[in-house]
């Protein structure tokens, strides 16, 4: 799947786990959103880094149906530690997704369209679909594109010309630079450069 999805240069795809830990993205899925490599969660980012909802225009579309396809995909595994962890962290810095989980929600939606506004290339509007890749205990497959002849795929065309790591799967996110992302001083806090939404 690494090897399949590096080959696509005018699509972004990453793959996450059962519990939305991204596990691999080619170079386009990172230069659309830093929180979209490697060792990033997308649950967690969708609730609790503000820039996410400069981001996505449609967060609160975004947010009402990212729970219900979690609750979709764990079933009846509540116990697992890694989903504890995670729940934990979001019942207590999050409102909105206290109220979310509360509804007990459970919707598998695999295919939408996402309202997002890039800090360099603008605003682009893409079909995303999410596959589930068999025999992976989970594993999704999250492909993003635009329509055809847009103005959206015309974006995302310079944004593939953007200078973009060629290839991050495996490779924790802290550990590679990422184009427009916050850069971070030696004690670990933010210094001053580009904010990235994501």
């Amino acid at each position: 799947m690494r090897a399949l999805i590096d080959t696509w240069p005018l699509t972004p795809a990453y793959i996450h786990g059962k519990y939305m830990d991204v596990l691999a993205a080619n170079s386009l899925a990172v230069a659309l959103s830093p929180f979209n490599a490697p060792g990033r969660n997308g649950i967690l980012a969708a609730f609790l880094d503000p820039e996410m909802r400069e981001f996505h225009q449609d967060w609160e579309d975004m947010t009402a149906r990212i729970v219900p396809y979690l609750r979709s995909v764990v079933g009846a595994d509540v116990d697992d530690p890694r989903l504890v962890e995670i729940l934990g962290e979001l019942s207590l810095r999050s409102e909105r997704f206290r109220r979310l989980w509360a509804r007990q929600d459970v919707k598998h939606k695999t295919s939408g369209t996402s309202l997002l506004l890039h800090p360099q290339a603008g605003p682009l509007e893409l079909r995303y679909e999410k596959l589930l890749v068999p025999g992976t205990g989970g594993q999704t497959l999250i492909t993003y594109h635009a329509e055809s002849g847009s103005a959206s795929e015309e974006r995302l065309r310079l944004l593939a010309s953007m200078r973009a790591p060629r290839h991050v799967a495996g490779t924790p996110a802290a550990d590679r630079p990422v184009p427009g992302a916050p850069r971070r001083d030696k004690r670990g806090g933010h210094a001053s450069g580009p904010r990235t939404a994501a």
